[in-house]
């Protein structure tokens, strides 16, 4: 075949292959609200995976990439802090950063099986991207930071 055919070819591919929005963040708390309905609804959501910094995407990546196809360090759902979850009672609201119009901080309360729930979502607003998620972090008993699993996995140091 010849190199303009081919490349006539995958121009076709490519321009009938569908296209996915890239994921727009305009108010993290109506985002995060969102999450939760859809994970009451349905156990098998799973959130863009182009909602986040690139802090937080680089070290998702790097989890991915040491897991070698196996389950990593994050063995559960961050959103829910579950592998299994009943959602219900879903309380969201946000706290703003002092001098910092581009970060907020959005609190999530809600009751998953017979468990409370808090988990605080760290969002940044980048000039090209607009809102991301840069972090998260769990105020349960079992209390953790998600850019900090991701990397290092469970401290097990007492407490």
């Amino acid at each position: 075949m010849q190199p303009k055919f081919l490349f006539a070819l995958a121009a076709i591919i490519l321009a009938c292959a569908p296209v996915r929005a890239a994921t727009t963040i305009t108010d993290p708390v109506v985002f995060v609200k969102g999450v939760y309905e859809k994970l009451a609804k349905d156990q098998n959501y799973k959130e863009p995976e182009d909602i986040y910094s690139p802090r937080l995407a680089a070290l998702f990546a790097l989890e991915q990439k040491e897991a070698g196809g196996e389950v990593g360090r994050m063995d559960f759902d961050f959103w829910t802090n579950a592998q299994d979850w009943q959602i219900a009672n879903v309380d969201v609201s946000s706290q703003p950063v002092e001098g910092a119009k581009d970060r907020e901080i959005v609190v999530a309360k809600f009751k998953n099986t017979d468990r409370k729930e808090e988990i605080h979502f760290y969002f940044e607003k980048l000039s090209w991207a607009g809102w991301r998620l840069d972090d998260a972090r769990s105020f349960g008993e079992d209390g953790w930071t998600l850019s900090l699993l991701l990397k290092y996995g469970w401290d097990t140091a007492k407490k």
